[in-house]
């Protein structure tokens, strides 16, 4: 394990309702306690020598405790990045500029842009967001804070590709990221989703892209490979996941999602009931067992449908969740309304 990178789900709560998010708007929100994650940050730091810390959510900054955090993890010599979806983004621009080492520690701010315009944007997040998310860009601008985009690509968006990536560039940003959108089990799946084959031409064009831009294109984990055997960079144990529920996992793709309740091979374990090196070494367990079933499956030749050959889809598939086949979504399913209803008004 090398365990350069800790990230952790601080929360579920988020102010967005995306179509293509894991999240569940109907449960009660959750977050992660401020004293589970300074002792996994000091356990990180001693055997691992772990440098630096990811949030996610969730919103991040939703968290009651975020400030605090953010102080364990620079006290502690880390430095951080964030994902945001860059709603009142005031607030974030405050909190880094109330403390000076949390902006001298920080990488980069990691908004979500999931379209080229307001009116694509707003479909698939919530409407006024496209706006708060080019408030966000400009006021990392103006404070000299190093931010990037992240774009989850799906059939609402992906004809926008080009143009996201030349949005980035203009507005400063350090680098856009094209993640390919995962199978949620909610009835959201058949209008987002693309074949196999439309993803590998989307491939080729973020290559294009990427060429033509003076910003860095990423393309994550997840996407097409000739040969079906990789070892992902969590896999690999270069980077430690926690939950929300504090639990180690496999990776963030594997936070939140639907599942076969009976299935709990994805979840190393708590870490209320176990410290940090205990699940690592669960964690390696599972890796290999994955690795090996995996190995035998290409020996037997049961990689038979393209999407066998996206690592993240294949992985889905193993571990029982919501998958990508030729004919769409497969696995369980999961009711989550994505727009939240209008409470009445008391009084």
């Amino acid at each position: 394990m090398a365990g350069d990178w800790i990230t952790f789900e601080l929360t579920d709560r988020c102010q967005l309702t995306c179509k293509h998010c894991l999240r569940d708007p109907g449960k009660r929100p959750t977050d992660l306690p401020l004293p589970l994650v300074r002792s996994s940050l000091e356990q990180a730091k001693c055997f691992l020598r772990s440098f630096h810390a990811a949030f996610t959510g969730g919103e991040p900054v939703l968290h009651p405790e975020f400030s605090a955090i953010l102080d364990a993890a620079v006290d502690l010599d880390y430095t951080w990045h964030m994902v945001t979806n860059g709603q009142r983004f005031e607030r974030v621009i405050d909190t880094l500029l109330e403390r000076p080492l949390r902006k001298e520690k920080l990488t980069a701010l990691t908004i979500s842009l999931d379209g080229a315009d307001e009116a694509t944007h707003d479909a698939i997040r919530s409407p006024g967001s496209y706006r708060e998310v080019m408030k966000a860009a400009s006021l990392c601008m103006a404070h000299e804070i190093p931010f990037a985009f992240n774009t989850t690509l799906h059939a609402k968006n992906v004809h926008q590709l080009e143009s996201m990536g030349l949005l980035a560039s203009q507005l400063g940003a350090d680098r856009i990221s094209f993640i390919l959108f995962s199978a949620t089990g909610t009835k959201h799946d058949a209008e987002l989703y693309l074949s196999a084959r439309q993803w590998r031409n989307v491939m080729d064009r973020i290559d294009r892209l990427a060429e033509a831009l003076t910003i860095r294109v990423n393309i994550p984990e997840g996407f097409h490979r000739k040969q079906p055997w990789h070892v992902c960079a969590p896999f690999t144990g270069q980077q430690i996941h926690v939950d929300v529920h504090g639990r180690v996992i496999l990776c963030c793709q594997h936070a939140g999602i639907p599942r076969d309740p009976n299935d709990n091979r994805d979840i190393v374990g708590s870490l209320y009931e176990m410290n940090l090196a205990e699940a690592c070494r669960r964690f390696l367990g599972i890796v290999h067992r994955f690795q090996e079933d995996k190995m035998l499956a290409m020996e037997r030749g049961e990689l038979k449908d393209d999407w066998d050959y996206f690592p993240c889809n294949y992985c889905m598939k193993y571990f029982g969740k919501p998958y990508w086949t030729s004919e769409g979504a497969a696995g369980p399913s999961a009711i989550r309304a994505r727009r939240k209803k209008r409470l009445p008004v008391l009084g």
